[in-house]
């Protein structure tokens, strides 16, 4: 077989390689318990999940940051949400245009008192509006902080899954600190 016969060859290996089932395995909803970050979700069916991220075939996006709060500044606990949320703020401008401030909700998170931010951003200026919503939640010695982005193709169709993802959302049970 010639240099060019091998590559062409490869080529269409690798091309009916690709055409099978992309990925059998996300055909079911599948649970992720996640004990270094001490939650349990369900992933939808379909959705990508790898290292404290949720990806709809959209391109919507839910990351997962824990901080443990045993020697963060008294202070700053002490002013839990609202210290974090101008951190939250330049978190969107680094990604994105933010057109505006957030709307501020109350709600809950696994049975937990959560504080959810939506701000509207753009990718670029020519794009359609869409958003990015944070939750945080404080519970026992650790912060969660959640993190949902929409493409604005992807909106309408991923802000009510992502919420149900939400809905079933479980924090595991920390061991505590031995003496």
């Amino acid at each position: 077989m010639t240099g060019r016969a091998a590559v062409v060859a490869a080529v269409a290996a690798a091309l009916a390689a690709s055409c099978g089932p992309a990925h059998p395995e996300r055909a079911n909803p599948r649970t992720i318990t996640d004990t270094a970050r001490g939650v349990r979700y369900v992933v939808p069916a379909g959705w990508a999940a790898f290292d404290g991220e949720i990806r709809s075939p959209a391109g919507s996006l839910l990351t997962l940051r824990v901080y443990d709060l045993v020697e963060a500044d008294k202070k700053f606990v002490a002013g839990l949400p609202d210290t974090l949320i101008p951190q939250l703020e330049e978190w969107a401008k680094y990604y994105y245009i933010v057109d505006g401030g957030p709307t501020r909700a109350t709600t809950t998170i696994a049975s937990l008192p959560a504080t959810q931010l939506d701000y509207p951003i753009r990718v670029r200026r020519s794009d359609p509006p869409s958003k990015v919503t944070y939750w945080i939640v404080r519970r026992q010695t650790r912060l969660f902080v959640l993190r949902a982005a929409y493409p604005a193709t992807g909106l309408a169709e991923d802000e009510p899954v992502m919420r149900r993802v939400l809905e079933g959302w479980e924090f595991l049970e920390t061991p505590s600190p031995t003496s």
